[in-house]
């Protein structure tokens, strides 16, 4: 480190001299104050300051509540958060079901067009059946016939008989 030359020395003791003389205590021999004013004046920062410090506390005291109602609100956030998260996967689980459903309808659309040309196709046969089916009378009717053919065929089965019995013998 350079050593001060003895001239800058000097000057910088002069300064040092004069920075001190410049901040030398200043005495004070007398002090008047009216005593009176001054207890007020403390008596009223005194009660301003036990106000502050009573809304001081108030303020504390709520803001200590506010603490423990956000822990509670944060805990019931963290619930109704999960409660939402499930509503929502549900509400995706039912999205796919409809889409299931959709085209299940759209199948069950297909077929019912592909039974109704068959019912159509079915109905359509049966009236044709309705109307060359026999009656009840008809069936009767085809019955007494069969039963008169086979008298009239006993009839004749006999007949053949009696002549079959009348021709000679073969030889």
């Amino acid at each position: 480190m350079n050593q001060p030359t003895r001239e800058e020395f000097d000057q910088l003791v002069q300064r040092v001299v004069r920075i001190e003389h410049r901040t030398e205590e200043i005495k004070i021999t007398r002090v008047e104050v009216a005593s009176a004013d001054v207890l007020n004046q403390l008596k009223t920062l005194e009660e301003g300051q036990q106000g502050i410090s009573q809304k001081q506390d108030k303020i504390s005291t709520d803001v200590d509540e506010l603490k423990l109602d956000a822990k509670a609100y944060t805990s019931d956030a963290a619930i109704f958060k999960n409660k939402v998260e499930r509503v929502e996967s549900d509400v995706n689980t039912l999205k796919t079901d409809m889409e299931q459903v959709k085209t299940d309808v759209g199948t069950i659309k297909t077929i019912q067009n592909g039974h109704s040309k068959y019912f159509e196709e079915h109905g359509r046969r049966l009236g044709q059946i309705e109307t060359t089916m026999a009656s009840k009378e008809d069936i009767k009717a085809v019955k007494d016939d069969i039963a008169a053919l086979k008298k009239a065929q006993d009839r004749q089965e006999q007949l053949l008989q009696a002549i079959l019995d009348r021709l000679p013998p073969k030889q």
